[in-house]
């Protein structure tokens, strides 16, 4: 198995490191640069705006990505963090309302918040997440062909794995008493930092560590097909039939619980007061995504390794390949359509939700 140098000690060859052209600098600031809140493109902004677009090569521009996609994600990292500060700070402000005549109103008003401070932060996540798509989307422009290239991203990415693990880590032994996940952050930390010596192009990311919110996510996916081995398309495969039915277990305890309630024959003000039949729809309505959005790629996948000869050829091919990504990216998009799939039937559940409804749809996810 060939074995990659150290980033710090990556070789600037010269097809590594050639000028960059200038559609990839416009690509960069216009799609890039304004979603990106971090200081990793100031270098870049002071170039371009003296002119000098010569000196700027695709190792500046591949580096330019990596780092404010890291400073994109330690963000989201430090704002977790911060959101669950104050969520158990408003918590003990609750706990500690006295009952009186306006405790009520304290009560819904401090949740309010949270549920405020929760949207915020999902807001924040999925700004962060267009950000890093669109880094992706124009680093495979400027790494093209060139397996150098691809080689030295691979190893950064690498360093920035191990960055990312060590700075949670830290993150979480001041602000986190809980020694378990201190020690599981250790480990991820120490995993990583291993991974950085033994990095090999042969397998340059682990398909089988795939996590649940990586088989829905466009950058993930993209970059493990990006290895054009159908091995790992098959592990997609597999592991998003097995996230499939999870959710539909999932799903059906939910409904379950919502059809209990409803058998009780509450009042319509009941039902629009009821927390089993709001969060349910809430938490149906997001798995409902999640879960068309899945069987969306397993078609996808299916496809693909009908014919293993041809899917090789398929992953092996640019054309082809810029194709399965469009199709994988509107197999996500289609997943959040309202008008089809179980996303449709729970939309149906929250404008009318009667029993009947109910328990069709727990016999179609059984």
């Amino acid at each position: 198995m060939r074995k990659v140098l150290s980033h710090d000690s990556f070789l600037f060859e010269r097809d590594l490191s050639g000028k960059v052209d200038e559609l990839i600098i416009a690509d960069l600031l216009s799609n890039y640069y304004s979603l990106n809140e971090s200081t990793a493109l100031d270098t870049l902004k002071n170039v371009v705006s003296k002119g000098l677009l010569g000196p700027f090569s695709r190792i500046s521009v591949i580096d330019t990505i990596r780092k404010g996609n890291l400073d994109a994600q330690k963000e989201i990292i430090k704002k977790e963090y911060d959101l669950a500060d104050e969520i158990l700070k408003t918590k003990l402000k609750i706990d500690k309302i006295q009952p009186g005549p306006s405790s009520n109103s304290q009560v819904t008003s401090l949740n309010s918040q949270i549920e405020s401070k929760k949207k915020e932060y999902a807001s924040f996540v999925k700004m962060k997440k267009e950000q890093m798509e669109k880094g992706m989307r124009l680093l495979e422009k400027t790494i093209g062909k060139n397996e150098r290239r691809r080689e030295y991203y691979e190893a950064g990415f690498l360093d920035d794995k191990y960055e990312l693990a060590k700075f949670e880590y830290d993150l979480a032994k001041k602000k986190s008493k809980n020694t378990e996940k201190i020690d599981k952050l250790q480990k991820k930390m120490d995993q990583a930092s291993k991974k950085v010596q033994d990095f090999s192009i042969d397998s340059p990311v682990q398909t089988k560590g795939i996590s649940k919110k990586e088989l829905g996510d466009l950058s993930s996916l993209k970059q493990r097909i990006s290895m054009k081995d159908v091995d790992a398309v098959k592990d997609l495969r597999s592991k998003t039939n097995d996230r499939i039915e999870e959710l539909k277990k999932e799903m059906v305890q939910t409904l379950s619980k919502i059809q209990d309630f409803l058998k009780t024959s509450p009042t319509w003000e009941q039902i629009k007061k009821s927390a089993t039949v709001g969060l349910g729809i809430k938490e149906l309505t997001k798995k409902s995504n999640e879960l068309d959005s899945l069987e969306n790629l397993r078609v996808i996948y299916s496809d693909l390794l009908s014919d293993q000869g041809k899917a090789q050829k398929t992953l092996n091919n640019e054309t082809k390949l810029t194709d399965l990504m469009s199709k994988i990216n509107q197999a996500i998009l289609d997943g959040n359509d309202a008008k089809s799939g179980t996303t449709q039937d729970v939309v149906g559940l929250s404008s009318k939700i009667d029993l009947t409804k109910v328990s069709k749809l727990i016999k179609k996810l059984s």
